[in-house]
């Protein structure tokens, strides 16, 4: 898929939170990850359970 981030992207990301200080207890990697963290914390949650499982092909 094109809109995927690359695999150096989400290795970048473990590479952080494996060294760094204070790790977080979440972390998005990617431009993705960051607009799905985004949008969970505005749409209700069936909303985005159901808009989640018919982009994933899942019976909705």
């Amino acid at each position: 898929m094109e809109k995927d981030d690359a695999p150096e992207v989400v290795a970048k990301t473990v590479l952080a939170a494996a060294i760094g200080p204070a790790p977080k207890k979440r972390y998005a990697a990617g431009k993705m990850a960051r607009q799905v963290s985004f949008l969970r914390r505005f749409v209700p949650a069936f909303a985005f359970d159901k808009s989640l499982r018919k982009q994933l092909g899942l019976p909705v």
